[in-house]
């Protein structure tokens, strides 16, 4: 058992699990466990913990959550429980569990920290813009800068650019996330970086 805040969390076969949220909703939430480590679904937990007691809101069944970088669900698979589901990879559906939200907020984290970086986790609400060959798997050039908060900063560029600003599309951070699973790594670097996706191989750079 780990206490966060007022709040236990305890591991009960496959899940972990809740004790006493049910003060500020009218369930307790669990999350099955797959094949990352206890503590990442602990840190999971945590996360739903902090958004319940101080948002002062209300949950309802098939109700979305960000987390950090990817997109999880609650669902009411049982009378005294919110599960826990996420956004698969491809986003047709969602699926029980959070193995790929964990994976993504971890390599986030890690290229990061590789670089001596604080993460500024974008989220699915905000949006990126892009040019013609970002979802074709083209070569990317991204940019991110200083914005607004409905925008990720993201500016994602290919050889396709015709150098035309009437050309680029904005377009929501979920589409991009589904469409390159192999960029998203480096979408948490912070406001004033850049990365340069070319023939497979990445390099980070500070934008002058």
């Amino acid at each position: 058992m780990v206490k966060y805040k007022e709040i236990e969390i305890h591991l009960n076969n496959n899940y972990v699990e809740t004790k006493g949220l049910n003060l500020y909703l009218d369930k307790e939430i669990r999350l099955s466990i797959g094949v990352n480590q206890i503590d990442d679904y602990l840190n999971v937990l945590k996360y739903i913990v902090d958004y319940v007691t101080t948002s002062n809101i209300s949950i309802s069944d098939n109700q979305n959550i960000g987390y950090y970088s990817w997109l999880l669900q609650f669902r009411l698979d049982d009378q005294d429980y919110y599960d826990l589901y996420e956004i698969s990879s491809d986003g047709s559906n969602f699926i029980k569990g959070c193995d790929t939200a964990i994976s993504i907020v971890r390599n986030q984290s890690e290229t990061c920290s590789y670089y001596g970086l604080v993460p500024q986790f974008p989220n699915f609400n905000q949006m990126v813009v892009i040019s013609q060959g970002v979802y074709e798997g083209k070569d990317i050039e991204g940019i991110r800068y200083e914005s607004p908060d409905h925008m990720s900063g993201w500016w994602l560029i290919t050889d396709d650019y015709n150098d035309d600003i009437k050309s680029l599309m904005t377009v929501h951070y979920s589409h991009v996330a589904f469409a390159r699973p192999d960029i998203l790594k480096y979408l948490a670097l912070p406001f004033g970086y850049r990365f340069l996706m070319e023939n497979g191989n990445f390099g980070i750079a500070k934008d002058e």
